[in-house]
């Protein structure tokens, strides 16, 4: 027994001991850099990402209790604000309890560490304990990882899910435990392609201001969701326009969205759209998303997978007229003529677009969402729908 027992207290020892060595460093674009030099600032950045990684891990571990963060700019001009060392810590530890993400885990670090999704993923790690392993964000991050390292938990842009799936290695998302997706809504063909992978995919719901996420939604498996789930110590309610209201006990004041939702139940909704995106065409409000999610069931049974949005235009008689813009310049006229057909018999006449415009590539935000306000001015108009 007295041999079981030493023999048990041994490979404890050496157990925390290889924790230790894995938490005394980390793993950075292919090779490892110990914790002490980066609080020393003894290694030298070979890129902004790095510069931006190291930076941050010096500023947490040094006892920084205030970070200055900048929005992303998709439906405005980006703004600095500051959150709390509480404040973030607070975040990452109800999204570890909500996934249970496991101390000593590997987790992969590839959105910019100079905003929020980058920071957050930073924060779990250090907070919870995780091996922190780093690479350049890249359309596929997954291809990026050595064969020999395991990775159990990430976060991506649906950009990257996007990537990952067209990519001859869509098999690697097996490879994880848990992934976060988030920055922009998941569009259904990447959703109904997550489910046929173990890996647990949650879409993210959150922003700058609330410190990350503050709801969930499993997607894919056997216990995927329909609608977001707020985390622990998290209260939702609406405004007069229809708008989220988010309350935490982490944050100072409630946090007024731009975000149309439906409350199913306490603590679940259904995110519908934005407000400041919302078209009045003839003085009838039209959700572009809503048209969007339509449009895209339809695309995807013409076999249409370019990316696209729906905007609004100035019209003399309607004020704003419905407009659809397309990534890329080989289009079929008439396959676009039927697919818009369809999407009549599903929407009101005042939300079917009245012109299609195209671009050869969307711009987008440091974080990869579609910009919007910018793309429109280099729009060429393609075809009208009237």
């Amino acid at each position: 027994m007295s041999q079981m027992l030493a023999s048990s207290h041994a490979g404890s020892l050496n157990d925390q001991g290889e924790e230790a060595q894995a938490l005394s460093r980390i793993w950075i674009n292919g090779r490892h850099v110990t914790i002490e030099k980066i609080l020393h600032d003894k290694e030298s950045a070979r890129s902004e990402f790095e510069e931006a990684t190291f930076t941050f891990i010096r500023d947490w571990l040094s006892g920084e209790e205030n970070f200055e963060l900048t929005t992303s700019g998709s439906t405005g001009k980006p703004r600095s604000i500051s959150l709390s060392r509480y404040q973030m810590m607070a975040s990452a530890k109800r999204t570890s309890d909500k996934i249970n993400l496991q101390k000593n885990s590997r987790a992969l670090v590839c959105l910019d560490p100079r905003f929020i999704a980058g920071k957050m993923m930073l924060v779990r790690c250090l907070t919870v304990g995780l091996r922190i392993m780093a690479v350049e964000p890249t359309a596929n991050p997954l291809i990026k990882i050595p064969v020999d390292k395991c990775v159990q938990f990430t976060a991506f842009v649906p950009y990257q899910v996007q990537s990952v799936l067209e990519s001859k290695h869509p098999h690697l998302l097996n490879d994880l435990d848990k992934l976060l997706i988030g920055g922009a809504p998941l569009n259904q063909n990447i959703v109904e392609h997550l489910d046929r992978y173990q890996c647990e995919c949650y879409e993210t719901y959150g922003m700058t201001e609330t410190a990350s996420h503050v709801a969930l939604r499993l997607v894919n498996t056997k216990l995927k969701q329909p609608y977001f789930e707020t985390l622990p110590g998290i209260e939702i309610n609406l405004d007069d326009r229809g708008c989220l209201i988010v309350s935490a006990d982490y944050l100072r004041e409630p946090v007024v969205t731009n975000d149309l939702a439906e409350i199913v139940s306490p603590g679940r909704f259904l995110w519908l759209g934005r407000w400041d995106t919302v078209i009045n065409s003839g003085g009838v409000k039209v959700v572009p998303e809503k048209v969007e999610r339509e449009l895209n069931a339809i695309f995807r049974t013409n076999n249409l997978h370019h990316r696209f949005f729906i905007a609004a235009l100035p019209d003399e008689k309607l004020g704003q007229k419905v407009v659809l813009v397309l990534e890329g310049v080989q289009f079929s006229s008439e396959l676009i003529n039927q697919s818009l057909a369809t999407l009549r018999s599903a929407l009101s006449p005042y939300e079917v677009p009245k012109e299609v415009y195209t671009t050869p590539r969307f711009v987008t935000t440091e974080t990869q969402k579609i910009d919007r306000i910018q793309t429109l001015p280099g729009v060429t108009f393609l075809l009208s729908l009237k």
